[in-house]
């Protein structure tokens, strides 16, 4: 479109109200402008309602599951949440992952009310793995399954992978965590704590089967579509300190192969089940065998 000395001198002082330079062409312009953004309303293509839409199709109420024994079982809903950056294992279903299948990005979001993307589903992994009832125990495989919702069409499992050139964690370049869609041994995880049962609510680590790392978030600002949330890898936040243990190997009371240093905070998770909440902020103890 060409500009007229008029409009070039003018600058905003004059559109087609004004009858002189390529008013005519200015007026259908404007008119071509509305109505590209009335069709644009019509569709719901605009950016604006766009977002909204992905917003309510992920913030959909959903419901946990109740443990009337205070005992985590197989089957039951709840979310993860980390007692170093207070927030709900969540997962983005609009930040797409390049792996060997489709996956998704996972972060830890403030905690509000469950909702669809961040109320996950305890799968056991092997039915004859020698525990005979349906309660989680420590050390036991499980898988942490998000049901689909928005753009997830299939079930998708808690994953993760060595890190390479290609796979890391976007800012700390530790373990990248994901979910993906199909399930593998690299969906397999163990939730390790000094006792025999898992219990809602309760502190407890979880270990990546196959790397033998840790779950772990850090308050690392990861920024999506949902605002500011935190980034989640997989990495042993073990203490530097390791009082007596050199003493307890002397005596022979115990070997290098205990894991006796102690979790730091971005290592502890709890399960928050409908009718249990989260146990104040502890660093777990050393692990034992259940």
């Amino acid at each position: 479109m060409q500009f007229t000395p008029q409009q070039l001198t003018g600058g905003p002082k004059y559109n087609h109200k004004t009858r002189i330079g390529n008013w005519s062409e200015d007026l259908e312009l404007e008119e071509i402008k509305l109505k590209d953004y009335l069709k644009k309303k019509e569709t719901g293509s605009l950016i604006v309602t766009a977002k909204q839409q992905q917003l309510e199709s992920c913030l959909k109420q959903d419901e946990l599951s109740s443990s009337g024994d205070g005992l985590l079982h197989f089957g039951m809903k709840a979310m993860l949440v980390n007692h170093q950056s207070k927030g709900a294992l969540s997962v983005n279903p609009y930040d797409v992952v390049t792996k060997s299948h489709t996956a998704y990005m996972v972060t830890t979001s403030p905690i509000g009310s469950p909702c669809l993307r961040n109320v996950f589903l305890i799968e056991r992994a092997d039915p004859g793995d020698g525990f005979e009832d349906d309660v989680l125990h420590y050390g036991q495989n499980l898988r942490i399954k998000l049901c689909p919702f928005s753009e997830i069409k299939t079930d998708a499992f808690l994953h993760s992978e060595m890190v390479t050139g290609l796979a890391a964690a976007k800012f700390s370049r530790h373990q990248e965590v994901t979910a993906l869609t199909v399930p593998s041994g690299e969906t397999l995880w163990q939730a390790l704590y000094p006792d025999t049962n898992a219990r809602a609510g309760a502190p407890l680590v979880m270990r990546h089967v196959q790397t033998g790392s840790f779950l772990a978030s850090d308050e690392i600002p990861y920024h999506n579509i949902f605002g500011v949330e935190f980034e989640v890898h997989c990495f042993h936040y073990f203490s530097l300190g390791k009082s007596q243990n050199l003493v307890g190997e002397m005596k022979g009371e115990i070997t290098g192969d205990y894991a006796l240093r102690k979790h730091g905070l971005p290592n502890i998770w709890s399960f928050l089940t409908d009718d249990s909440g989260m146990v104040g902020d502890q660093t777990a103890k050393p692990e034992a065998d259940a």
